[in-house]
């Protein structure tokens, strides 16, 4: 599998006429090698993989890494490379610019003066948003667990319960239920809060009539999942209840247009002129998903910008949202598998609108 992967890159390093790539994103690192550990760093050339991490780590590179040469070293890893000869003189070598500093790129060119860094763009990330049969299994495994934890949360959702219990609720029984943890810090909103699209949970205290706004899920073999549910605390209003219907109808159009072959930007005009079309579309103030896997927030986007070509076996959330100041906001997200034919959600948890 890691094979592939760096096999992959390789590829990559001879179409971008480059004599090797030196990658840091340590999310990157570990989708290449295996690697879970918070120290490494990858050099790949068009023949070789090179891995590199400290003496903390060298029990654990033992087991996780077994596609490349291993260093262990005390210095830099720039100076291990540097020692090793592993990088030509007058050579091109690729870095990922979205993920290096200034101040390592100074180090880079004066450990290198004669080597041409070239910068580049999601060169990890693009393979990376196509998962594999072992990928899609990891992110099912977590998105069940969070739909099991969605259940388990709605008989604790009454008045008088804080935003903070409810999360930190949740928090627990992701790793009774068998997580890593979080995917990201939930976001619990309730009543005024829930038009906040990232709001932090608070001591504030539920009240009859909220509605409650709750993006959270679980993470599993360092796979992200990314549901938002949003329910009424009490009887709905016929406000509440035509919001939420409008936002029900822009997923299940976002869901019907999303699959191999459709653009991002197709699939967020899908979401957006639904909710145009009601008159809510200055309320819905972001884009309409993101691809999910090592990280919760990756490639592809879902959005008005993005105009290339979705792909089999992306993996995104589809989330649109109406968020109203004073009143309240209400959003639905799936995480779903793409196929040539069709966008499949991976939730089993119910989209009704539920009147707690």
């Amino acid at each position: 599998m890691y094979e592939k992967r760096t096999n992959q890159v390789m590829h990559k390093i001879i179409d971008n006429n480059l004599s090797s790539f030196y990658i840091t994103n340590i999310t990157n690192v570990r989708y290449l090698s295996g690697f879970t550990g918070s120290a490494g760093s990858m050099l790949i050339t068009k023949e070789k993989a090179y891995f590199f991490t400290d003496g903390r780590y060298t029990e654990q590179v033992k087991s996780q890494v077994k596609n490349c040469k291993i260093f262990i070293t005390g210095s830099s890893h720039l100076e291990e490379i540097y020692k090793q000869k592993l990088i030509a003189v007058d050579s091109s070598v690729g870095f990922e610019s979205q993920h290096v500093t200034h101040f390592v790129h100074k180090n880079m060119c004066e450990k290198f003066p004669k080597v041409d860094w070239v910068g580049t763009e999601n060169i990890v990330e693009t393979i990376a948003a196509v998962k594999d049969s072992d990928e899609i299994s990891y992110l099912k495994a977590a998105i069940e667990i969070t739909d099991k934890v969605f259940d388990e949360i709605l008989p604790l959702l009454e008045p008088g319960v804080t935003e903070n219990k409810i999360a930190a609720t949740m928090s627990y029984k992701f790793k009774e239920h068998g997580a890593d943890g979080d995917s990201y810090d939930p976001i619990v909103a309730s009543g005024w809060r829930s038009a906040l699209p990232h709001a932090t949970p608070t001591n504030k205290k539920i009240e009859k009539g909220d509605f409650v706004v709750m993006d959270f899920g679980a993470l599993y073999n360092g796979y992200h999942a990314d549901m938002t549910r949003t329910v009424v605390v009490g009887k709905a209003t016929t406000e509440q209840s035509d919001i939420y219907s409008i936002v029900s109808e822009s997923q299940i159009a976002g869901i019907k247009k999303a699959k191999a072959g459709i653009t991002g930007a197709e699939v967020d005009k899908a979401c957006r002129s639904v909710i145009e079309k009601a008159g809510y579309g200055k309320y819905f103030t972001h884009s309409t998903g993101h691809g999910l896997g090592l990280e919760v927030h990756t490639m592809p986007r879902l959005s008005s910008a993005n105009n290339e070509k979705l792909l089999e076996n992306h993996v995104v959330t589809i989330e649109p949202g109406i968020y109203i100041p004073k009143l309240g906001g209400v959003r639905i997200e799936d995480d779903c598998l793409l196929t040539k034919e069709s966008c499949i959600p991976l939730n089993r948890s119910t989209k009704s609108l539920l009147e707690l």
